[in-house]
């Protein structure tokens, strides 16, 4: 009895297997042009074993024209129809034995049979449209597409690209890009002449509503403009306070000296006063040599002071002098650099705005061309198709409705007249 039951079971795997794998075998018998349909570089083959789907794989045709499948290695499958790629891997996959585990862990050898081998062309290799459309270049291919369909896919007849060398739209991005950047550089120099403007009159921003000229909420830019014009500001005003100070302390000091210097004029004179009365006493007898000599030494000492204080009163003037001519200096220094600034600024502004209205009359420029092609544009361009039939290229005319082939190459040119209505 288990025998019996295994027998059954087996059986109808196998009627599974083939009744699954009828209606791809169907498939493959097609006729027209997909029948001679051959195998290239570029396809890719997918694989199945019905019943196994561990098998199941994809593989891409290198461009050496091969595949690699499991249990059989590298295929040359290029040149192949579908019919003979078939044949080829039932034949070299037949009778080949997988280890297949079942749902109780146990392991059984499974042998595989011709019928339950199937092989289709998962996607195709793609086409390549060229000639006056707005993108040409590569497109996925899909099944019985047409030359009208693969020009929508590449974004339309475009007079503009083959005329003038270069596309329009993608030209028409980039001047709207750069407008949007130089106006954006507009702004900012803006911001940095009403900077520069404000330290050279002194005024402080008006930031603290956050809103400037017109009511209008301020930019990034202009904020940040401010914040550096006050920063600028306030550290001029300290940088004029603290020489204001060193002036003032200079000034101060000066008046000191002149005080000392004014009693020491004073303490001289009395001071040579009573020498010069002592030396009178000394001839009539009246004093002493030793008194005299004590009294000359103090009036030594008194103008040696005096002497001392007149010379520190002159370094004293002259450090004043020194304090005010850098006072000045930096004020004006700081107005050259300010005015000198401004004028680049300005300058810049000026070249950025020319630069503005260049890039707006260049998009003009371009919208006009773009809409000249347009409406320019006739249904009747001429069509090309190249296929590949073994190792050689051949072309052919087309229509807008012809179907294509994968890895066919279409050249699509418009009347000459259409280039001459443009320029």
């Amino acid at each position: 009895m288990p025998f019996f039951h295994d027998s059954v079971r087996a059986g109808l795997v196998s009627l599974t297997r083939l009744l699954a794998a009828v209606p791809v075998l169907m498939g493959l018998n097609a006729t027209g042009a997909w029948a001679s349909y051959l195998v290239a570089p570029g396809d890719v083959i997918e694989l199945s074993v019905v019943g196994l789907p561990e098998l199941r794989q994809r593989a891409t045709v290198n461009m050496e024209g091969q595949v690699s499948l499991p249990l059989i290695g590298l295929v040359n499958v290029a040149g192949l129809t579908l019919n003979d790629l078939q044949s080829k891997l039932r034949n070299d996959l037949t009778n080949k034995t997988v280890r297949n585990r079942a749902q109780d862990g146990s392991e059984r050898a499974v042998y595989i049979y011709p019928e339950e081998i199937t092989v289709t062309i998962a996607e195709n290799r793609p086409i390549y449209v060229n000639g006056d459309v707005s993108r040409p270049g590569e497109l996925p291919y899909r099944a019985k597409m047409t030359i009208r369909q693969a020009i929508a896919l590449a974004g339309g007849l475009d007079v503009m690209r083959a005329r003038a060398g270069v596309d329009p739209a993608m030209q028409e991005v980039d001047l709207q890009a750069e407008g949007r950047l130089l106006h954006a550089e507009y702004l900012r120099q803006q911001a940095v002449v009403a900077r520069l403007s404000g330290e050279l009159s002194g005024a402080p921003s008006k930031s603290a509503d956050g809103a400037g000229s017109g009511g209008q909420p301020l930019t990034k830019v202009q904020r940040a403009q401010m914040e550096q014009l006050d920063i600028a500001l306030e550290d001029y005003k300290k940088e004029v306070a603290s020489l204001q100070k060193s002036v003032e302390q200079t000034q101060s000091q000066i008046g000191t000296l002149e005080r000392l210097r004014e009693e020491l004029m004073q303490s001289y004179q009395q001071q040579a006063a009573d020498v010069a009365r002592l030396r009178q006493n000394l001839e009539k007898g009246l004093t002493s040599i030793g008194r005299l000599s004590e009294e000359q030494r103090a009036l030594s000492f008194v103008s040696e002071r005096l002497l001392q204080t007149e010379a520190n009163l002159t370094i004293a003037r002259r450090g004043e002098e020194e304090q005010k001519r850098q006072l000045q200096r930096v004020d004006d220094q700081r107005r050259l650099r300010l005015v000198r600034e401004r004028e680049e600024a300005e300058n810049r502004l000026a070249d950025i705005r020319t630069r503005i209205q260049a890039a707006g009359d260049k998009l003009m420029h371009v919208g006009a061309l773009k809409s000249r092609g347009q409406e320019n544009t006739t249904d009747n361009p001429s069509f090309k198709i190249f296929r590949k039939d073994g190792n050689t290229w051949s072309g052919s005319d087309a229509v807008y409705d012809t179907e294509l082939m994968p890895g066919d190459v279409v050249e699509v040119m418009l009347p000459r007249e259409i280039f001459k209505a443009t320029e």
